[in-house]
């Protein structure tokens, strides 16, 4: 496993970001009935989960369930806002 950190403007936010992803990922799995392994494995090949890791693009600083509406969108092809 790569041991990344994501940083902004010399803040490091490794910490919130990996939260956000474990709070999205349970909820998708919850609104999915789907298992949270199953739900992580999709998420990762996600533009959202790209966007999340990419710390230029702020999406870190946005709700869970945010994300997890963006996510969705994206597997709808429905994306209102291609961050990346």
């Amino acid at each position: 496993m790569v041991n990344e950190e994501y940083c902004y403007k010399g803040q490091n936010l490794t910490a919130l970001i990996l939260m956000k992803i474990e709070q999205t990922v349970g909820i998708i799995a919850e609104k999915e009935s789907r298992s949270f392994k199953e739900c992580y494995r999709d998420f990762l090949l996600s533009k959202a989960y790209r966007n999340l890791t990419d710390t230029d693009t702020l999406l870190w600083g946005e709700s869970a369930e945010f994300i997890v509406d963006d996510y969705h969108r994206e597997k709808n092809n429905t994306i209102l806002f291609p961050l990346s």
